[in-house]
């Protein structure tokens, strides 16, 4: 199976994310689950030369299909494409069911980015101000320059979320490459599976919005994108997803997103 991320070298700051869901709860349970993590994956991860973050979300819809987001900030992005990245963290741990590995527990779903931009109108943001993200990506596809996508973000749509209340800031990603479940367990010598298929590919671009609530005011979110642009913008695109709210779990490290 071919692996998505087998691409040109990466380099500069950028975000490695992880979307997950327990596909084994008959022997994991959600709490077993995130005690692994916490106690041993995040710090074997903070533990490497070149993360210092990372920050555990889980979405607000109890039907999302993957309800574990964990995400981590670095300054290299081409640090995930190291040997020491590649083989000094562990997909088997004596916290799990008959000690993993993890792939056979639980599916991941794998993306790499590289970092835009970020809006952040009243001053950077302290570790434990943010209580929300919505997550919202989109394809742009042949009708919209990129360019112009850019300017909306920029010129318009930036100020209009800031109206929001509890808004923090946002930041901004572009899709470098994914890999999913069964292709991380082939990068990790597993043999494949029939119940390991391939996850489509997300979207080209990602902004992570940052609240300082644990619910968005939906009349004032929606009141963003009541402009022609947005609807220009939105209409044109090949995709558009619809936004995730994902809560703040735990932070781990310096607990900084840029």
């Amino acid at each position: 199976m071919k692996a998505k991320m087998s691409t040109p070298q990466l380099k500069g700051p950028g975000l490695f994310l992880v979307n997950s869901k327990i596909t084994r709860p008959d022997i994991l349970d959600e709490e077993t689950f995130i005690n692994w993590y916490s106690a041993d994956h995040i710090p074997e991860i903070l533990n490497t030369s070149g993360v210092d973050s990372a920050l555990r979300f889980k979405n607000a819809d109890a039907k999302a299909e993957r309800p574990y987001m964990v995400v981590y900030p670095m300054d290299n992005i081409g640090f995930t494409q190291s040997e020491e990245f590649k083989t000094k963290i562990n997909i088997y741990s004596d916290l799990l069911p008959g000690g993993g590995p993890i792939y056979d527990l639980v599916d991941m779903d794998v993306r790499v980015y590289t970092f835009i931009d970020k809006y952040e109108p009243n001053g950077p943001v302290e570790p434990g101000q943010t209580k929300l993200v919505v997550h919202g990506g989109f394809d742009l596809g042949d009708k919209i320059i990129e360019q112009d996508f850019h300017d909306w973000y920029n010129k318009e749509h930036f100020e209009n979320l800031a109206k929001v209340p509890g808004y923090l800031r946002s930041t901004r990603y572009q899709l470098l490459g994914h890999r999913s479940n069964g292709q991380m367990r082939a990068a990790g010598g597993l043999p494949p599976r029939e119940e390991d298929v391939d996850t489509p590919t997300p979207g080209k671009f990602l902004a992570l919005h940052e609240f300082t609530v644990d619910e968005v005011d939906m009349k004032a979110f929606v009141s963003t994108i009541d402009t022609d642009w947005s609807r220009r913008i939105l209409g044109d695109a090949a995709r558009a997803e619809n936004p995730a709210y994902y809560r703040f779990m735990q932070g781990y490290g310096d607990r900084k997103l840029f």
